[in-house]
């Protein structure tokens, strides 16, 4: 490479990292989904550490060095093998915080591949997985983690060697995504949701839940969406809602009949998340006939209110696109990079 075109690390970051959804149901620790919702965070060299936050969450989340997002864009200077200049990190968050909506793996996304590109490090992210194996370790499972770095529908899984590997299950055509989120935070510690999933299952319940994966991977796969009425799940969904969220039941129920093809727990709760098919585009522009979208959202509202959870709900769709930069410096001279 000529001195000309050598590379020029940059000064300042912007990026987007997408919400996601874990589980889908059966799959768990497994299949992960990124949706069209963004933390949008800005990193630049400044004369002294500040963080600002706005958004989703943004009165719990720390504005101190402590802040996932500070703490992983360290440690990726920390693989460079450089030290972390003062910065300045501007972030908004439109992901629902606390909410099984994968807030936490985008930040780590977000934070670690914002070091990544000041520092000037990179990282194998096929043969080996790299990038995918230290946000997994960090944020703790690669369900929410693939989908946060790739964007899509991702197959997250542990090698026997231990390393983490994930591929993109086709995502079908005209999807939509319904969210119900509670407006009261009423998600217990990671450590907690995962405590009251059952260490040995039986081998009736263990072949259900293996049977309900190959069936959604199937579904998603050929697009045959009907199949998902049979992708049903018996490890965490009614042993987390039975203790902790009382509309899930309810939600789910009142999706499907609103004419959801599928509903499911997102990640650890309390989210209840359903699929919805049909034409996709602006819902302000559809006829009222077409809105099926809409139909369940207010159903599932209504619905978890009745149960005692008053909550709102997001219309949203899968994300193609992981973590991406939507403005940087030039981190060559001779190639512009600008929004995707």
């Amino acid at each position: 490479m000529s001195a000309e075109s050598a590379p020029t690390l940059p000064t300042k970051v912007s990026l987007r990292v997408p919400a996601t959804t874990a589980n889908l149901g059966p799959a768990y620790d497994t299949l992960g989904m990124a949706m069209s919702i963004f933390i949008e965070l800005t990193v630049e060299v400044s004369d002294e550490f500040s963080m600002e936050v706005t958004g989703e969450g943004s009165e719990h989340i720390s504005r101190g060095a402590d802040n996932m997002i500070v703490e992983t864009c360290r440690i990726a200077f920390e693989y460079a093998k450089k030290p972390m200049p003062p910065l300045k990190f501007t972030m908004h968050n439109n992901i629902p915080y606390r909410c099984g909506c994968g807030s936490s793996s985008a930040a780590a996304a977000a934070g670690f591949v914002a070091g990544m590109t000041l520092s000037g490090l990179t990282m194998e992210t096929q043969s080996t997985e790299a990038l995918l194996s230290v946000i997994s370790k960090i944020e703790g499972h690669p369900d929410n983690a693939a989908p946060a770095i790739y964007g899509g529908i991702q197959l997250g899984y542990k090698r026997d060697d231990g390393s983490v590997m994930t591929y993109r299950v086709p995502t079908p055509p005209n999807l939509s995504i319904v969210l119900f989120v509670p407006h009261k935070l009423m998600k217990a510690s990671t450590h907690v949701t995962r405590e009251l999933v059952p260490q040995t299952v039986s081998l009736s319940d263990a072949i259900h839940n293996i049977s309900g994966t190959a069936i959604l991977t199937l579904a998603l796969a050929t697009g045959e969406l009907r199949l998902l009425k049979d992708a049903s799940d018996c490890l965490h969904e009614q042993q987390r809602s039975s203790t902790l969220y009382p509309h899930y039941n309810a939600c789910a129920k009142a999706a499907r009949e609103a004419g959801a093809v599928y509903a499911f727990l997102s990640g650890a709760g309390p989210t209840v998340c359903a699929l919805v098919t049909g034409r996709r585009g602006d819902l302000l522009v559809q006829p009222e006939e077409e809105r099926k979208a809409e139909r369940v959202a207010e159903a599932m509202v209504r619905a978890a209110g009745a149960a005692g959870v008053a909550g709102r709900a997001i219309i949203t769709v899968p994300s193609d696109l992981g973590v991406h930069l939507s403005g940087t410096t030039c981190i060559r001279p001779d190639i512009q990079y600008t929004s995707i």
